[in-house]
């Protein structure tokens, strides 16, 4: 296997851990997921196990039926964490000094 298929396998890897982490989230089976997405009930199993290659199609059907966004699912790597991302979002709007208070504030709470 070249250098560039074993990222890109780690990188698709990722995908799948991602929905498994975001079905449990979910409190959804693959079963569950599979009908709820409308197909059988070994679809998701067979995506999961990689005898099934994902289509994007279906990512974006998964992602709307867990109700996140292509950047939630994306966001922090497997640490996603939605209280990170709105810690994010709100220090992204505050003014340069805001963002220095708050960055000097951290430093001297470590």
């Amino acid at each position: 296997m070249r250098a560039n298929q074993s990222v890109n396998k780690n990188k698709y890897d990722d995908v799948l851990n991602r929905m498994g982490y975001f079905m449990n989230k979910a409190n959804l089976s693959a079963r569950q997921t599979s009908f709820r997405l409308g197909f059988g009930e070994q679809f998701m199993k067979r995506i999961l196990n990689k005898s099934v290659e994902l289509k994007v199609s279906t990512l974006l059907d998964f992602l709307d039926l867990v109700e996140i966004t292509p950047q939630d699912f994306f966001y922090l790597g497997k640490e996603y964490n939605k209280e990170d991302k709105n810690m994010l979002d709100m220090f992204n709007n505050l003014s340069t000094e805001g963002k220095e208070t708050i960055v000097n504030l951290m430093k001297q709470i470590k």
